[in-house]
């Protein structure tokens, strides 16, 4: 509960959105590495193309790679790991919101941890212009 009200307090601050307007649109189209392969998330995505039932175990697959990323020691795959899963979910267009009810428990869980990586990457950012 501490960190939704820190997320809510940054989100007052209009450079902070923008810095992060700005961040996740440079995931969406400059990074490489978000757009690579991963051959049983593409095997659940093109079944879920065919058969909406499908949905389930692709948000599990998500949560599960969103779990496993943050497990890991190394910050750098770590945070490369988070991305890739919002790329993914990003990916999701529409259907994000079509099935709410599957998105909405990884939405909120990938908000909750990627928010702090784009706080500190903000703060990082204004120290060194201030400098």
């Amino acid at each position: 509960m501490k960190i939704e009200k820190k997320i809510e307090n940054w989100c007052q601050d209009t450079c902070f959105v923008n810095f992060t307007n700005q961040r996740m649109h440079q995931e969406l189209t400059e990074r490489p590495e978000n757009k690579r392969y991963d051959i049983l998330f593409e095997e659940l995505d093109e079944a879920f193309e065919y058969d909406d039932r499908y949905i389930g175990p692709l948000v599990e697959y998500l949560t599960c790679r969103l779990h496993i990323a943050k497990l890991c020691k190394n910050a750098c795959q770590r945070e490369r790991g988070i991305w890739w899963v919002w790329y993914q979910v990003a990916m999701e267009g529409y259907y994000v919101q079509v099935f709410s009810e599957y998105f909405d428990p990884l939405l909120n869980e990938l908000r909750m941890t990627l928010m702090p990586i784009l706080h500190r990457e903000y703060t990082r950012m204004k120290s060194l212009k201030g400098k």
